[in-house]
């Protein structure tokens, strides 16, 4: 069985200050989270490497990095760059908004059962843009941040639209069948 490799206390250190500058100046990419709670996950870290040295490796605590200040208590909700998270939410919801899938789901959301429309998470796909709408209404930067991409969200609008045209080809031909058979009805009904 191989052994764990024995983490150095004076690197992890080094890691975590880094990795706390960097969440701090540009923000993380935690879904749930607002920056401010994971920038104190990162402090606790950094305090407890600390300790690590304390116990484990006094000598390392003559090293500037043990020495160095510990990073400020961060308000919880904090954002790095909130006008950044802005700017990019507006213009993510104008691509959305501007998507031909997009507006091919708006237009055909109609055409299918409620049972299709579930399977193929119309729904789920167009809440992307009414959830967007909303959460740049409320100031919410956390979700926002999520539609920093588009791209991810404008295969999702793809993805379905090309279910949705494949449901609807399928079913096409049932259509034409109706259709057929109430103009027999009517052609039969006129000739009594």
């Amino acid at each position: 069985m191989a052994k764990k490799k024995q983490e150095n206390p004076l690197e992890e250190l080094e890691k975590s200050y880094a990795q706390w500058q960097q969440l701090y100046e540009h923000g993380g990419s935690d879904p749930f989270w607002p920056d401010g709670v994971n920038l104190d996950l990162v402090r606790n870290h950094i305090i407890y490497f600390k300790g690590q040295i304390e116990e484990t490796c006094p000598l390392y605590m003559a090293d500037e990095l043990y020495l160095r200040e510990l990073p400020p208590e961060v308000d919880q909700n904090y954002m790095a760059n909130p006008e950044r998270i802005r700017v990019q939410a507006r213009q993510s919801l104008k691509a959305y908004l501007a998507d031909p899938n997009y507006q091919y789901l708006l237009r055909h959301r109609d055409s299918l059962s409620p049972k299709q429309s579930k399977e193929l998470c119309v729904g789920a796909v167009l809440g992307y843009v009414s959830g967007l709408r909303e959460f740049i209404a409320s100031d919410n930067l956390v979700e926002m941040r999520r539609h920093r991409e588009p791209e991810r969200y404008l295969e999702s609008f793809q993805d379905c639209a090309e279910r949705v045209r494949q449901a609807l080809e399928s079913a096409e031909p049932n259509l034409f069948a109706l259709a057929a058979e109430e103009s027999d009805e009517l052609d039969m009904d006129m000739t009594m």
